[in-house]
This record gives structure tokens, sequence and C-alpha cells, in this order.
């Protein structure tokens, strides 16, 4: 199959892209800028690297003929203040660039959540959501709950935390439910999920088998690595002084941190086993994840 991949240079774009390849696909590979990812030299005809801003509708190349294609973009990080219009923005201008290319299927990686209320970040998804099921074609959504991976950006949040902080006065949003899940269980479902009339059109949830609190897995994560932590959590730290809090301490940029503080205040948890009845698969229990994630 031919196969597009936006976000190939991103963190699920680059795990994604040799499973592809492995696959015995031919991956069309849509990069902002800088260099070509590795690739292994067995791959080297199976892929060929794009270079194009989805933002700008004129630096996008011209594309004939495609099977399917995977949408990993999101603008959250670009600009806070609107990245909703940014996002619709690089929407539009992905279906533009592929609706005359005789596309199957469109798969998007959207995030898991549970409840009325919420964050700007998850509406923005959701409005992504719509665009692309009101462009008529075949749309698979994969709704993920928090990914743990060696550079996830949860992951680095809970590692930073956990590393440098023995005693920790926490924010509320510790104690909400999610249901953390392996970077490569992830991947799995993206691969399993392509060129299957099954889940066109269809909106499945993901999560591991765990379910807990961000609190817990700053813990667990702290016992995993030995080390002996407190946490204590109070709801006095507001939703901007949390993201000062995040990105005094961690690694993610302002923006970013912003974001994931409104998004963490939001249940994720899986209530729609779908995904299980069509696909069957084991995914890695949160301890796993952390052990790979380390490695």
């Amino acid at each position: 199959m031919k196969i597009l991949l936006t976000g190939a240079s991103g963190y699920i774009g680059s795990h994604l892209l040799p499973s592809l390849l492995g696959a015995g696909h031919h991956v069309y590979a849509l990069i902002r800028h800088g260099k070509n990812l590795p690739i292994a030299s067995k791959f080297a005809d199976q892929v060929t690297f794009l270079e194009g801003d989805l933002l700008e509708r004129s630096s996008l190349p011209a594309l004939n003929h495609l099977d399917a294609a995977y949408y990993l973009v999101h603008s959250m990080s670009d600009d806070p203040k609107n990245f909703r219009e940014l996002e619709e923005r690089s929407c539009s201008n992905f279906l533009s660039l592929i609706e005359e290319t005789g596309i199957q299927q469109i798969i998007y990686l959207s995030g898991l959540h549970q409840g009325a209320v919420l964050s700007e970040h998850f509406r923005s998804r959701m409005h992504i959501e719509e665009l692309l099921k009101n462009s008529r074609l075949n749309i698979t959504v994969l709704r993920s709950s928090i990914i743990i991976g060696a550079e996830s950006s949860s992951f680095k949040i809970i590692s930073d935390l956990v590393e440098k902080l023995p005693i920790m006065i926490a924010p509320r949003w510790l104690n909400t439910r999610c249901q953390p899940i392996a970077v490569s269980d992830v991947i799995y479902y993206l691969v399993h999920l392509l060129n299957q009339p099954r889940a066109f059109n269809k909106t499945f949830e993901i999560g591991g088998p765990d379910i807990m609190t961000f609190k817990e897995m700053l813990l667990i994560y702290g016992k995993q690595r030995n080390l002996r932590r407190w946490i204590l959590t109070i709801p006095l730290l507001t939703p901007h002084l949390s993201s000062y809090w995040l990105y005094l301490v961690t690694r993610v940029n302002f923006s970013l941190a912003s974001s994931l503080v409104e998004s963490l205040k939001v249940e994720s948890t899986v209530k729609n086993q779908e995904i299980q009845a069509l696909f069957p698969h084991t995914c890695m229990t949160y301890v796993e994840a952390i052990r790979e994630a380390v490695k």
C-alpha cells in the first residue's frame, strides 16, 4: 500500500514509520523541516521523504495515488493562544492535499477523555475528528489515554518529577484517573487498523490494563526506580501555577505544559471495549511499560 504519514518526525510517527516499512508498505513521510529520519538501508526504496508544513498549503508537495494516510499532527505546543485555529488550518490543508488521491482510509490518533466538561485541548481534538468525518472519506479514530514511552511528553513529566523531587506539593489533578498505555501497544493498534473495512468510520478507545491516578503513576515509577517519594495534593494550585510547576521542573516547554495540565484534569479511561472484539490484543501493564521506557 502507498501510505502518507504526517507527523513522521514526531514521537508516534517516528515509531510508526519502521513498523509500516517492515510490513512492506511504501510510505510518503511528511516532515516539517530538517533532515530525513534514519532508516535501515533495506527499507530505503520503500520510503519517500516529503518536506512541507501543513500550516502552509503552498509548501506542500503534490501527491498522486494514495491508499491510506495517518494524521498524527497536533499544534498544541505551537501557540497556546490559538492552537485550535492552527489545528483547523492544518487539518483543512491535509484534506486538500489528499482529496484527489483516491485514498481509502484516514487514521487519526486523538485523545481519550470522559466527562462533559472538556479542556480546550480536548475540544480541539474533537473538532478535528468532526472535520475529518465531514470529509466523507473513510475515517478511523483512535482515542488513546496517556502514552508511556521513553520520549513521550507524559513520561518525561513523570520521570522528571520523580527523579528530581523527593517531596511534592502537587495540584488536585494528580487524583484524576487514567489508563496509561505503552507506545508499542499504540503502534500495534495503528498498524492493525490499516486497510481494515471493519474499522472504517469507527471510533475506538485504547488504554492499558491498569486504571490509576496520575499520583499513583508517579509513586509506582518511584518504586520501580527504588526512590521513596511523598506527594501531598492541595486545591490551591491553579492550572496556571501548575503549568509553571511542570515547566520549571520538567523538560516540557510552557505551552505544552499548559495543554497537558488542562488535559490531565479530565479522566481518560476506556469505556468502549469494541476494539478488543475486533482486534484482540493484550497490552503491557504500566510497570512493564515503565521498564520498557527506562530500558
